[in-house]
């Protein structure tokens, strides 16, 4: 209630349209983002936001600019995209995950921040409070901690003979180094009997190894915490889990439509209409550290049923009426 009442006074403030700056470019955003412009997920994400922005008043060309720096695998390209991003001198920064975020926090306490996807923003130290930011960043995020209870009885749902599940990510991509989401989900795995293990993997070429190790138990399933490392070699982690044949549930459902098992995740329609709003509120004039942090409004299910019936698993009727959308 008090983030809803936050807005609404934020949105009494004057109708601006955002007029030319003293060199007639308008404002700039800056976008530090850790998957390629023409990544489906980015494509969409982008189109929805300048139709979003155009609804609000401000046309890129007119009185708005973009300027994009997109991280890779390359070692250093984070610091570049950052170190480039911020000489800018940009009005806005939009981070994409929680690794973005991070690094542009750490290269800026002046120019607001505003993640579009970060995880656990108090836990990893980018805001003070959801409430209240009190500092140069605010945002959204679609995958907090508290859902864990979530993703591990939808997964035990389609998958019942599920009774330990191996936790992978990255502990130098995923938010927190892992440790919130591997505390939450042990808390609630221990709540219905099953265990819980920690699976980290720093490199790609390991991947094989570690899913292979977790696969020597009968009965292991897999849960990919939100991570930028595991999300853009998506298609190594999918080949890997579909080769060792381990059912896995995912934060992204990137991962369904390309192979994997099943997503559960906030929507991504809200996050990007309120992402739009939160630009337009601090273009007029709204201050970054009185926006709070807002979660996704709504959840979506994704089932893969080609992959569920390759693991001998039927997918249940309640789950069919539930699911956004069924893979098949």
């Amino acid at each position: 209630m008090l983030r809803r009442s936050a807005l609404l006074s934020l949105a009494s403030l004057p109708f601006w349209r955002g007029p030319l700056s003293a060199a007639g470019r308008g404002k700039l955003i800056a976008f530090v983002l850790g998957i390629p412009l023409d990544h489906p997920v980015a494509a969409s994400r982008m189109a929805a936001l300048r139709r979003n922005l155009l609804e609000r008043g401000w046309a890129e060309g007119r009185n708005l600019r973009f300027e994009f720096r997109v991280v890779t695998a390359e070692p250093g390209s984070l610091e570049r995209a950052v170190t480039e991003a911020v000489a800018l001198a940009p009005d806005l920064i939009v981070a994409g995950s929680s690794t973005e975020t991070a690094a542009v926090l750490a290269a800026t306490k002046t120019i607001p921040v505003l993640f579009t996807t970060a995880s656990d923003p108090v836990g990893s130290g980018f805001v003070r409070s959801l409430e209240r930011p009190d500092g140069n960043a605010t945002g959204f995020s679609n995958n907090e901690p508290g859902i864990a209870g979530k993703w591990i009885e939808l997964l035990k749902e389609l998958a019942p003979s599920v009774g330990r599940i191996g936790v992978v990510f990255n502990p130098a991509t995923a938010p927190a180094a892992g440790e919130t989401y591997l505390e939450a989900l042990r808390r609630h795995g221990a709540e219905v009997g099953v265990a819980i293990v920690g699976a980290p993997v720093s490199d790609a070429g390991r991947i094989d190894a570690v899913l292979g190790e977790l696969a020597r138990i009968p009965g292991t399933g897999l849960f990919f915490p939100p991570d930028s490392f595991t999300f853009r070699a998506a298609k190594a982690f999918i080949a890997g889990v579909t080769a060792h044949r381990m059912p896995a549930m995912y934060c992204y459902e990137t991962f369904p439509l390309n192979g994997g098992l099943m997503s559960y995740t906030g929507g991504r329609t809200d996050t990007d209409e309120m992402v739009a709003g939160y630009v337009d509120l601090i273009f007029r004039g709204a201050s970054i550290a009185e926006l709070p942090v807002q979660f996704s409004r709504s959840f979506e299910l994704v089932v893969n049923e080609r992959v569920a019936a390759s693991l001998g698993l039927t997918i249940p009727f309640s789950m069919r009426v539930r699911a956004a959308r069924i893979v098949s």
